[in-house]
Protein backbone atom coordinates (compact mmCIF):
# COMPACT_ATOMS: atom_id res chain seq x y z
CA UNK A 1 0.00 0.00 0.00
CA UNK A 2 1.25 3.30 -0.92
CA UNK A 3 1.53 5.91 1.94
CA UNK A 4 -1.08 8.20 2.63
CA UNK A 5 -1.41 12.02 3.75
CA UNK A 6 -4.27 13.46 5.74
CA UNK A 7 -4.12 16.81 7.26
CA UNK A 8 -6.57 17.71 10.25
CA UNK A 9 -7.20 20.56 12.14
CA UNK A 10 -10.50 21.53 14.40
CA UNK A 11 -11.55 24.40 16.54
CA UNK A 12 -11.18 26.80 14.57
CA UNK A 13 -14.25 28.97 16.24
CA UNK A 14 -15.03 31.82 13.56
CA UNK A 15 -11.09 31.87 12.49
CA UNK A 16 -11.97 31.16 8.31
CA UNK A 17 -8.52 32.58 7.76
CA UNK A 18 -6.26 29.94 9.48
CA UNK A 19 -9.20 27.41 7.76
CA UNK A 20 -8.08 28.53 4.24
CA UNK A 21 -4.51 29.01 4.90
CA UNK A 22 -4.08 25.86 6.39
CA UNK A 23 -6.22 24.10 2.66
CA UNK A 24 -4.37 26.34 0.58
CA UNK A 25 -0.96 24.69 2.47
CA UNK A 26 -1.87 21.58 2.09
CA UNK A 27 -4.73 21.11 -1.46
CA UNK A 28 -3.00 18.88 -3.94
CA UNK A 29 -0.20 17.69 -1.92
CA UNK A 30 -2.40 15.68 0.88
CA UNK A 31 -4.86 12.81 0.29
CA UNK A 32 -7.54 14.40 3.01
CA UNK A 33 -8.25 17.45 4.87
CA UNK A 34 -10.63 17.27 7.63
CA UNK A 35 -12.42 19.29 10.20
CA UNK A 36 -13.73 18.42 13.08
CA UNK A 37 -16.25 21.16 14.13
CA UNK A 38 -17.09 24.19 15.71
CA UNK A 39 -15.60 26.24 12.36
CA UNK A 40 -18.40 28.41 13.67
CA UNK A 41 -18.98 29.40 9.74
CA UNK A 42 -22.04 28.16 7.59
CA UNK A 43 -22.07 24.92 6.00
CA UNK A 44 -22.22 26.26 3.00
CA UNK A 45 -18.91 28.02 2.49
CA UNK A 46 -17.18 27.54 -0.34
CA UNK A 47 -13.95 26.74 2.00
CA UNK A 48 -15.48 23.30 2.43
CA UNK A 49 -15.27 22.32 -1.32
CA UNK A 50 -12.68 19.29 -0.58
CA UNK A 51 -12.79 19.02 3.14
CA UNK A 52 -14.40 16.80 5.15
CA UNK A 53 -16.32 18.57 7.97
CA UNK A 54 -18.29 17.94 10.72
CA UNK A 55 -20.93 20.02 12.93
CA UNK A 56 -19.55 21.03 16.51
CA UNK A 57 -21.46 21.87 19.19
CA UNK A 58 -20.99 25.84 18.48
CA UNK A 59 -21.78 25.07 14.60
CA UNK A 60 -25.52 25.84 14.71
CA UNK A 61 -26.11 25.48 11.14
CA UNK A 62 -28.66 22.04 10.23
CA UNK A 63 -26.28 21.36 7.36
CA UNK A 64 -23.28 19.86 8.54
CA UNK A 65 -23.51 15.72 9.49
CA UNK A 66 -22.93 15.22 13.20
CA UNK A 67 -20.43 12.42 11.89
CA UNK A 68 -18.78 11.01 8.83
CA UNK A 69 -16.96 8.13 7.91
CA UNK A 70 -14.64 8.43 5.14
CA UNK A 71 -13.19 5.40 2.89
CA UNK A 72 -9.97 5.89 1.33
CA UNK A 73 -7.73 2.99 0.05
CA UNK A 74 -6.59 0.52 2.79
CA UNK A 75 -7.62 3.36 5.32
CA UNK A 76 -11.29 3.96 7.02
CA UNK A 77 -11.52 7.14 8.73
CA UNK A 78 -14.12 8.00 11.68
CA UNK A 79 -14.69 12.02 12.07
CA UNK A 80 -16.95 13.36 15.08
CA UNK A 81 -16.74 16.55 17.26
CA UNK A 82 -17.02 14.42 20.42
CA UNK A 83 -19.92 16.56 22.27
CA UNK A 84 -21.83 13.74 21.56
CA UNK A 85 -19.91 11.16 22.98
CA UNK A 86 -19.38 12.66 26.11
CA UNK A 87 -15.42 12.74 25.93
CA UNK A 88 -15.47 15.01 28.77
CA UNK A 89 -15.94 12.55 30.88
CA UNK A 90 -15.50 9.24 29.84
CA UNK A 91 -14.29 7.21 25.94
CA UNK A 92 -16.32 4.61 25.83
CA UNK A 93 -18.72 6.24 23.15
CA UNK A 94 -15.98 7.14 21.26
CA UNK A 95 -14.26 4.10 21.11
CA UNK A 96 -17.69 1.85 20.28
CA UNK A 97 -18.49 4.88 17.47
CA UNK A 98 -14.86 4.03 16.00
CA UNK A 99 -15.31 0.22 16.08
CA UNK A 100 -18.94 0.09 14.59
CA UNK A 101 -17.81 2.23 11.83
CA UNK A 102 -14.63 -0.52 11.56
CA UNK A 103 -12.09 3.03 11.68
CA UNK A 104 -8.26 2.63 11.68
CA UNK A 105 -8.78 6.59 12.63
CA UNK A 106 -11.08 8.27 14.85
CA UNK A 107 -10.54 12.00 14.66
CA UNK A 108 -12.43 14.31 17.01
CA UNK A 109 -12.11 17.62 18.16
CA UNK A 110 -13.83 19.84 21.24
CA UNK A 111 -11.58 19.68 24.11
CA UNK A 112 -8.98 21.85 21.81
CA UNK A 113 -6.24 19.39 23.14
CA UNK A 114 -3.89 17.61 20.52
CA UNK A 115 -3.61 13.99 21.48
CA UNK A 116 -2.90 10.73 19.90
CA UNK A 117 -3.60 7.67 20.90
CA UNK A 118 -4.73 4.14 19.96
CA UNK A 119 -6.96 1.58 21.33
CA UNK A 120 -7.61 -1.57 19.55
CA UNK A 121 -7.04 -1.26 15.98
CA UNK A 122 -8.11 2.38 15.73
CA UNK A 123 -5.70 5.52 16.50
CA UNK A 124 -7.75 8.44 18.24
CA UNK A 125 -5.88 11.48 16.97
CA UNK A 126 -7.62 15.30 18.51
CA UNK A 127 -5.66 17.92 16.19
CA UNK A 128 -5.92 20.51 18.84
CA UNK A 129 -7.58 24.01 18.23
CA UNK A 130 -5.80 25.60 15.21
CA UNK A 131 -7.84 29.21 17.25
CA UNK A 132 -7.70 28.43 20.92
CA UNK A 133 -5.95 25.67 22.35
CA UNK A 134 -6.52 24.41 26.15
CA UNK A 135 -4.33 22.53 28.37
CA UNK A 136 -0.22 22.00 28.70
CA UNK A 137 0.14 22.89 25.60
CA UNK A 138 -0.95 26.63 24.45
CA UNK A 139 0.01 26.30 20.89
CA UNK A 140 -2.41 26.66 18.03
CA UNK A 141 -1.97 23.13 16.10
CA UNK A 142 -3.14 20.90 13.28
CA UNK A 143 -2.24 17.41 12.89
CA UNK A 144 -0.61 15.78 10.11
CA UNK A 145 -0.95 11.85 9.28
CA UNK A 146 0.78 9.56 7.36
CA UNK A 147 -0.45 5.64 7.36
CA UNK A 148 0.95 2.76 5.46
CA UNK A 149 0.17 -0.63 5.89
CA UNK A 150 2.45 -1.45 8.61
CA UNK A 151 2.32 2.27 10.31
CA UNK A 152 0.07 5.46 11.43
CA UNK A 153 2.65 8.01 11.92
CA UNK A 154 0.55 11.68 14.01
CA UNK A 155 2.43 14.73 13.86
CA UNK A 156 1.60 18.25 15.05
CA UNK A 157 2.17 21.17 13.12
CA UNK A 158 2.00 24.75 14.25
CA UNK A 159 -0.06 27.55 12.32
CA UNK A 160 3.71 28.77 10.74
CA UNK A 161 3.55 24.87 9.38
CA UNK A 162 6.35 23.97 11.77
CA UNK A 163 6.65 20.51 13.50
CA UNK A 164 5.52 20.40 16.77
CA UNK A 165 8.00 17.19 17.79
CA UNK A 166 6.90 16.47 21.03
CA UNK A 167 3.69 15.38 20.25
CA UNK A 168 4.32 13.10 17.78
CA UNK A 169 3.90 9.72 17.73
CA UNK A 170 3.91 6.26 15.54
CA UNK A 171 1.38 3.59 16.13
CA UNK A 172 1.55 -0.11 14.49
CA UNK A 173 -1.44 -1.12 12.22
Amino acid sequence: MASLKLVVMSDSHGDRAVVEAIKEHYQGKVDAIFHNGDSELPSTDKIWSGIQVVQGNCDYDEGYSQHLVTSLPHLTIAQTHGHLYAINFMWDKLIYFAQEAQADICLYGHLHRAAAWQEGKTVFVNPGSVSQPRGEVQEKLYAVIEADDKTICVDFYDLNHQLYPRLSKEFSR
